[in-house]
């Protein structure tokens, strides 16, 4: 069909943009503020402010420490490209989980976030960022990483460099959501752990330095439904 002196394209381009603005905005504001999933009753809090009455251990190792210091709970990783992890806690299944993590020290390029569902050593999903502005998502299933696995991505939610960032894990059946300063940076699916411990993770790359993170303010709420 054809439209005489452009009205015709004027009145369908006003149209799409009425359609976009009714349906397709409110979707992509309640994704980026991280909403889509409602907060439940508080399973889980930790502030990390003493070890005394805490589940979570401490150690002073030369490639890996993890301690309570000044109110927070710290992973130092001294040796290059080498991945930690420290988990506690009990099991859980559907839930969103939170944390602040602070790059405190050491090169940009590193890895930092959150375990989910760890079954043992061998079975778990992480979350990771970087302090050069990247993050991914990977999953060991009996000791092997899954193919799909660190797949870095960059995203401009993430602050950079020596800054604190909220990560943020909704764990909903087969269903997962990543964010990063309540920005939804990615989601997967994937039903190989039904429920697991949480944990923290921290490591280096290829770059010459230690990774040191703080990790603050640990919540899991159950989803409301």
């Amino acid at each position: 069909m054809q439209f005489k002196h452009g009205f015709g394209r004027w009145l369908v381009s006003l149209l799409v943009i009425v359609a976009l603005s009714s349906t397709v905005l409110p979707v992509v504001l309640a994704d980026q503020t991280g909403n889509n999933a409602t907060k439940g009753k508080l399973l889980y809090e930790e502030n990390f402010s003493s070890s005394k009455g805490s589940s979570w251990s401490g150690d002073l190792g030369g490639n890996f420490s993890y301690y309570f210091e000044n109110g927070k709970y710290h992973l130092n990783v001294n040796k290059l490209n080498l991945l930690k992890d420290v988990s506690s806690g009990q099991n859980y299944n559907n839930s969103i989980l939170e944390v602040e993590a602070t790059q405190e020290a050491g090169p940009n390029d590193n890895i930092y976030g959150v375990m989910v569902r760890k079954v043992d050593w061998n079975n778990y999903y992480l979350f990771v960022i970087s302090g050069d502005g990247y993050y991914c998502t990977a999953k060991l299933q009996n000791n092997s990483w899954a193919p799909a696995s660190w797949n870095w991505k960059k995203s401009s939610a993430i602050q950079t460099g020596n800054s604190t960032n909220l990560i943020k894990v909704v764990s909903d059946g087969d269903k997962f959501s990543f964010y990063v300063n309540n920005i939804r940076v990615d989601n997967y699916t994937d039903g190989s752990f039904s429920s697991g411990m949480i944990g923290l993770t921290a490591g280096t790359l290829y770059t010459p330095g230690d990774a040191k993170i703080g990790f603050d303010n640990l919540r899991i709420w159950e989803i409301k439904r």
